[in-house]
């Protein structure tokens, strides 16, 4: 698109020339071609006026006494907002042509030059310029986007550092239950939240109810509606008191809800337990079975005692129904997210459940929380410390004074 005149005038534009003659001359043609521009007799005068005033152009001769037009050319650029320059010089050999590039000047004419070569150098340098404030006007743009961006994201992670933290103070610590029994836990999420979530607490004197979840995915989406279904199982919702497993599971599949229409749903694995007694209550909603750890091993809860059944979500209309079966003194109850055995080596594949409980077995014998930090670094040191899924492990350990009055809830 050409430079209109309108436009063409408000370049400011400095002529830099020691014979008086040819600086008059240059200035009468300047000014008929349509700029605007002012002269200098020597350098410092130009050097004093670029440092005080906002300068587009400058046009230079080579041959100046004191400063000359190459070292001008090398004090401009080495000014912070440096102005586009045309070097003019009766020489136009190579050499000084390359020499003229080099100091800094943009464009090179040789002396004598026609009007017009003249007028579409200065032209082209105008385009160069205006090309030269657009961009710099498109950059300044975007880093106010970028610092707002930056902002942004900086509210962010405050944010999600906010939700970690209070996803964490919904875990339970490492801490005594009713007569004797322990829990210990260990949990690793592949991103700042998780859709996992876990919780094992005292429901009266004698029994201790339990759960773990497991929302499919990871990140922000899964971790809100682990959030939601938390709430529906706090230790705090008097349904618990009931001690019936079946009523507490069923309600909160109904009350399931997946705003996103995205197909999302949870598993989870719930139960209750006496403690006096160890009997256990348990209902399998689509999660991998529990493992009982004890001093001659380690096994999985047999399908008939926890058989899985269909996850959290997918069926309001489903009935859940529990499993019974009784922990022996010594016996440790081991739950876990799938994040532990579906993750994947690059070149061994999938750890897998049969390694999980020849782990679990191997290790049997280090105290709780040891155990399930080995479990958890075998697991990463597998998938190559590349975090693929949330890890959940929660250890629910007996006593030694468990009586078996008919192993009744």
């Amino acid at each position: 698109m050409p430079l209109s005149l309108q436009h063409i005038r408000q370049y400011k534009i400095i002529l830099v020339e020691d014979s008086d003659s040819e600086r008059c001359l240059l200035l009468n043609l300047l000014d008929s071609m349509g700029f605007t521009a002012q002269g200098f007799s020597n350098a410092q005068g130009a050097i004093k006026h670029l440092q005080n005033e906002q300068v587009d152009m400058v046009i230079t001769d080579w041959m100046m006494p004191q400063i000359s037009g190459i070292e001008l050319c090398k004090t401009i650029k080495s000014m912070p907002c440096s102005p586009y320059t045309i070097l003019l010089t009766g020489n136009n050999q190579n050499a000084h042509m390359i020499e003229g590039i080099e100091s800094g000047a943009d464009d090179f004419i040789a002396k004598p030059f026609h009007s017009g070569v003249l007028k579409v150098r200065i032209l082209a340098g105008l385009r160069i310029i205006e090309m030269q404030q657009k961009l710099a006007s498109h950059n300044k743009t975007l880093n106010q986007m970028l610092v707002k961006e930056q902002d942004y994201l900086n509210c962010l992670r405050q944010d999600l550092s906010l939700a970690a933290q209070l996803q964490r103070a919904l875990l339970p610590k490492n801490s005594d239950l009713t007569e004797g029994w322990r829990v210990t836990t260990e949990f690793k999420p592949a991103q700042d939240l998780a859709g996992d979530l876990f919780q094992c607490f005292n429901i009266d004197e004698q029994h201790i109810g339990f759960y773990l979840l497991d929302v499919s995915g990871h990140g922000t989406a899964a971790s809100m509606l682990s959030f939601t279904l938390a709430h529906h199982l706090s230790s705090h919702q008097k349904v618990w008191q009931s001690l019936d497993l079946a009523l507490i599971t069923n309600k909160l599949n109904r009350e399931f809800d997946d705003p996103e229409q995205c197909g999302r749903f949870a598993t989870l694995l719930i139960g209750i337990a006496n403690t006096k007694t160890g009997a256990v209550e348990l209902i399998n909603a689509g999660h991998p079975s529990p493992i009982i750890v004890s001093p001659q091993g380690a096994k999985f809860v047999d399908d008939s005692y926890a058989e899985s059944q269909l996850p959290i979500g997918i069926d309001k209309q489903h009935h859940y129904q529990s499993q019974h079966f009784t922990m022996e003194k010594e016996e440790q109850l081991l739950l876990y997210s799938d994040g532990i055995y579906e993750c994947r080596h690059s070149k061994f594949g999938s750890f897998g459940l049969t390694k999980l409980l020849k782990n679990v077995s191997d290790a049997r014998a280090l105290p709780a929380e040891q155990l399930l930090h080995y479990l958890s670094y075998s697991t990463e040191l597998w998938q190559e410390k590349q975090a693929q899924d949330d890890i959940s492990l929660m250890l629910i350990s007996t006593t030694n004074t468990l009586s078996h009055c008919g192993s009744q809830m």
